[in-house]
């Protein structure tokens, strides 16, 4: 009897191995690489016009992943005690997980091209395949799948999938957009933005979203600056992630994060920030509630006229919504699609997903 494999510690699988191809791939960490022969073979996959190559190696490497005792050169359970089912494999999650990451994918790989009870060996076309070195760079990476460690499948899997995620990068990938967006709708769509693990990335994009929609709706005369997260202010003249200025001065400083602010920051932040250029007016956007002793010493600078100021990102952004009017809430939209479309594939395929949601609110 073939060996199966349930469908959650396979989704589960996936996920952990394109976490680390994705915090690869954007942070450019060194993974683990096959050997040279193997990674040739891999990138003969992704030159050749039958794309379900590709797609199944995947099935097979998660396969291997799961349990060494499959053979992976045997994707049809009518071949052998030890095969597994590669078609259901891909149609119940791998197609599906590629699908929702907006990662380039065959419908139904056993369907288009491998049909017939395939094989993935010598001589184990289940036809004549249209392309045939593409098909032996498939059964190349099988077999060395299948006589190496069981740790090497999860070290190529994460290899493998950050190859899909660079091919990702290189795809145009539409963004979702709601007609009239209403409160509940952006609520919701700020609910999920905020919780995705994006390195503080998305909530500083909301908010200079709000900045912008706030100089737009109110006609102020202000030059919102986002210089991106965790760039350096010193190396780039920024006085925080976010500056705005009138007329070239600046009026106030902006730092979102998510990590716990505390006294140290506060005083850091004071020290090379506000003191420097004689800043009035400093604002922390936070995802949580700062150190009461990080409250206390804002205050104490408060004091001596450098208003230093705290607000829960969430509720801001919400409050602002509330009060600005329809109009105003389709330009907030506006200038989030603006700064997300020149971002990343992961963020873009993040707003995609909670803007599904805050669609069908």
């Amino acid at each position: 009897m073939a060996i199966p494999i349930p469908i959650d510690q396979a989704k589960a699988i996936l996920e952990d191995a394109l976490a680390a191809a994705e915090h690869s791939f954007r942070s450019g960490d060194h993974l683990e690489a096959p050997p040279q022969e193997i990674i040739a073979s891999t990138e003969r996959l992704f030159t050749s016009s039958t794309q379900a190559y590709r797609d199944a190696l995947i099935g097979c490497a998660l396969a291997r992943c799961y349990s060494a005792q499959i053979d992976i050169r045997l994707p049809s359970t009518e071949a052998d005690d030890n095969s597994f089912s590669g078609r259901s494999l891909a149609d119940s999650v791998v197609t599906p997980f590629l699908r929702q990451h907006a990662i380039p994918a065959s419908t139904s790989p056993y369907l288009s091209s491998l049909r017939g009870g395939a094989k993935f060996i010598e001589g184990g076309a289940p036809r004549i395949q249209r392309d045939a070195a593409g098909f032996q760079a498939l059964v190349d990476v099988v077999a060395y799948l299948g006589k190496s460690p069981q740790q090497h499948s999860v070290e190529y899997l994460r290899y493998l999938l950050r190859r899909f995620v660079q091919l990702r990068e290189t795809s145009d990938l539409h963004l979702l957009s709601i007609a009239k967006p209403n409160l509940l709708q952006l609520n919701k769509l700020i609910d999920g933005l905020v919780s995705v693990k994006s390195g503080g990335k998305l909530s500083a994009m909301l908010a200079t979203a709000m900045f912008q929609t706030l100089a737009d709706c109110y006609q102020l005369a202000w030059e919102v600056e986002f210089q991106g997260i965790n760039v350096a202010d010193k190396a780039s003249g920024a006085v925080g992630d976010i500056t705005v200025k009138t007329e070239g001065r600046v009026i106030l400083g902006v730092e979102v994060t998510e990590r716990l602010v505390d006294k140290n920051r506060v005083v850091n932040t004071f020290q090379q920030k506000i003191a420097p250029v004689q800043l009035d007016d400093y604002l922390f956007i936070t995802t949580i509630a700062p150190d009461p002793e990080a409250l206390q010493a804002a205050h104490s600078y408060t004091a001596v006229g450098h208003e230093m100021n705290f607000v829960q990102v969430r509720e801001w952004l919400i409050n602002n919504l509330a009060t600005i009017g329809a109009s105003c809430r389709a330009i907030f939209q506006s200038k989030m699609l603006a700064l997300v479309a020149v971002q990343t594939a992961d963020i873009k395929v993040a707003w995609n997903a909670k803007m599904s949601l805050a669609i069908g609110v």
